[in-house]
């Protein structure tokens, strides 16, 4: 196993059950008391386990390097300076091009898939560094964690180790929103994740070398942490931040399932074929949560007849951030291709989702106001330290991140 400094560690023993092995003065613990945000402590097994917690997933085309991407997956909120990755969980971004159907919803093709693949060894005492290595088809790259471990190519370049979270919002004023069916941010916010750490896994990369010279544009992306070994498990899945944590929370609406914690089951789904039998709970959780937030307005932007879905659940059942490759680097481009196919408009800029883009802000104006209604805030408009247009991206690790704030709930359903 890796490491005595990254105490809470699935076993490679039990692939398929994540469980604590050991603690160190390093290892932050995911008690209830730790605040919610994006895809952070996003279901009952991630509490448990911060080596498999996805925190965010964002995919941007390089600035100022047409024709090359870059995946940025991050894990382990919370994380202190000694966390490390589990040489027990594989962490997977997977990559499809992107088809869109009848009603307007990008979906994955199942042919053509691109998966790339990254897992650890043991943590070195003797450098506090681990070995890594990123597999895609046939062809791996090696690095190590930390800044001198860092590869950089013109086909594929690597980055793994301790970074500042990119993520930010106000998470006492979104729990608060939705316990009392009320807006009730601030203007200015007080951004719940400044000063915090994650376990960040960098990659960049030529689109023709990984994806194909004969590509098509629009491609949609998903990161996954499963175990090693046989059998193989899936121990969280993400797409767009904030689908778990928010959109189907357990908030009393749906009636089909209205105490049910349906994120474990979430996470085991195949991202890009979703079993359909689980599909109809999803569906039912969505259109009873985003009715609540159409209604926080006293005004109904998304009228669906009974019997029918809500006109943005099929989107985020169908959760995976969607780029078109072939387009610049943008700083704002969130749902935007989402917005352009339900829409039947051609979109504006390459989609995706860049480190320092507001998605927070997005996601509640969009649900709330619809895509050309007066914009909602948080008051939170970007990180303490934004990111950098340069790889790896993220700034370095807090060495001294706050204690979380005490009064916002975490794990909430």
């Amino acid at each position: 196993m890796a490491a005595s400094t990254s105490t809470c560690l699935v076993s490679q023993r039990s692939p398929g059950l994540p469980r604590c092995r050991q603690r160190s003065a390093n290892h932050t613990s995911h008690d209830r008391k730790a605040p919610i945000v994006s895809d952070h402590l996003s279901s009952p097994r991630a509490l448990q386990d911060p080596v498999i917690d996805l925190t965010d997933l964002y995919f941007f085309p390089v600035p100022d390097s047409p024709g090359r991407l870059a995946v940025v997956v991050n894990v382990f909120p919370l994380a202190r300076p000694g966390a490390a990755f589990s040489d027990a969980v594989g962490y997977r971004v997977r990559l499809a091009p992107a088809e869109t159907g009848a009603d307007g919803v990008i979906r994955a093709k199942r042919a053509d898939q691109v998966t790339l693949d990254v897992t650890f060894g043991d943590l070195d005492p003797a450098t506090g560094t681990q070995a890594g290595s990123l597999r895609h088809g046939d062809k791996v790259t090696s690095f190590r964690t930390g800044d001198g471990g860092a590869v950089e190519s013109d086909q594929v370049s690597v980055f793994a180790g301790l970074r500042r979270d990119p993520f930010f919002m106000d998470v006492r004023h979104e729990v608060e929103t939705r316990a009392t069916r009320r807006i009730a941010f601030t203007d200015p916010g007080v951004d719940a994740v400044a000063g915090q750490n994650v376990l960040s896994i960098v990659i960049e990369f030529d689109a023709g070398h990984v994806l194909g010279t004969d590509r098509p544009a629009v491609w949609v992306v998903a990161a996954e942490t499963v175990s090693r070994g046989v059998p193989n498990a899936r121990f969280e899945r993400l797409g767009r931040p904030e689908v778990k944590n928010v959109l189907l929370s357990v908030n009393g609406n749906d009636t089909v399932n209205k105490t049910v914690d349906l994120r474990d089951l979430y996470n085991l789904e195949d991202a890009f074929a979703v079993n359909p039998a689980a599909a109809a709970a999803y569906r039912a959780r969505l259109d009873a949560n985003l009715t609540m937030f159409d209604e926080l307005d006293d005004a109904i932007t998304w009228p669906f007849a009974p019997g029918r879905h809500h006109p943005l659940t099929e989107m985020f059942v169908n959760d995976h951030l969607v780029l078109d490759t072939t387009k610049p680097f943008t700083e704002r481009g969130y749902l935007d291709l989402e917005r352009a196919a339900l829409s039947g408009k051609s979109p504006a800029t390459c989609g995706g989702r860049w480190l320092n883009e507001d998605v927070i802000d997005v996601l509640y104006s969009v649900i709330i106001r619809g895509w050309d209604g007066v914009p909602i805030r948080d008051g939170v408009d970007h990180a303490t330290i934004p990111a950098s247009p340069k790889f790896p991206y993220l700034p370095a690790g807090n060495p001294n991140p706050p204690v979380p704030d005490p009064g916002v709930p975490a794990g909430k359903g």
